[in-house]
């Protein structure tokens, strides 16, 4: 892992010491089961077309503050009306300012599938994931090794959560493929450049590999859906745009106008 991964993985491992002396995990395993079942995540990337999963982000490591005030409830249900197919919720803390009760009014306010969008290397993550109204956990390649990756995968589908793979360079694709979806960030992890080149690049590597495929990050305008829809995309995980735009339902119209 690059060195701010490794940053951040290591304080939320510290922080997640504490959780399971405040909560044990049996006591969470057992508010995960009586969660409500959500909607199929991976089965709204299915049909034809493109389908963005708008992402409700107050911050980010490399961008700083994105969105003085998360309303949650008003934005999930705005980003909702206006087609969005699934929401991502941010529930990382310390970089992205990000927290588990976002998901929960998510959850309540939203029926549309919901992504906790985190840095999961715990299954305890995956039931709180559950048990806070998720669809689906998003595993990243880079972070975690091959059996690390698998069991987490098979975990979160005991649990009845889809995953999100992610890849950012080739070598990852295989591993992320595994997932029910395969994601592909533009950002490079060691530069926090992005390059939706790069992106396009990778998805078309994917072609044939028969699950849905999503473009995540640096996604602006309607020629960068298209661009990405071009390689093989047919999922656009969008936060940055969205979040910084004063009516964030209008700009996703916007977006949606190419499709």
């Amino acid at each position: 892992m690059n060195s701010i991964l490794n940053e951040i993985v290591a304080k939320n491992r510290a922080a997640l010491e504490l959780k399971k002396r405040e909560i044990p995990l049996d006591e969470l395993a057992a508010t995960a089961a009586d969660a409500p079942e959500r909607a199929d995540f991976a089965e709204a990337f299915r049909a034809p077309g493109i389908h963005v999963i708008a992402e409700l982000k107050k911050a980010s490591p490399s961008k700083g503050m994105i969105r003085e005030t998360l309303d949650v409830p008003a934005l999930a249900a705005e980003l909702k009306d206006a087609g969005a197919a699934a929401l991502s919720v941010l529930t990382e803390p310390f970089y992205f300012k990000g927290g588990l009760e976002n998901l929960r009014l998510a959850s309540e306010t939203v029926s549309i599938p919901l992504l906790r969008k985190d840095f999961i290397f715990d299954p305890y993550q995956i039931l709180e994931a559950k048990a806070y109204g998720a669809s689906a956990v998003l595993l990243i390649a880079a972070m975690l090794n091959a059996g690390e990756f698998r069991r987490l995968l098979d975990f979160a589908h005991q649990c009845g959560l889809a995953v999100l793979g992610e890849a950012h360079t080739e070598s990852e694709l295989e591993l992320a493929a595994s997932a029910d979806l395969v994601g592909v960030n533009a950002r490079d992890l060691k530069t926090f450049s992005t390059s939706l080149e790069r992106s396009a690049e990778l998805i078309a590597k994917l072609k044939g590999c028969g699950k849905p495929v999503v473009a995540e990050s640096a996604v602006r305008t309607r020629e960068d859906i298209l661009m990405l829809q071009s390689a093989g995309a047919t999922g656009f995980l969008i936060g940055e745009t969205l979040m910084r735009a004063a009516d964030p339902g209008a700009k996703l119209k916007e977006l949606l106008q190419c499709c």
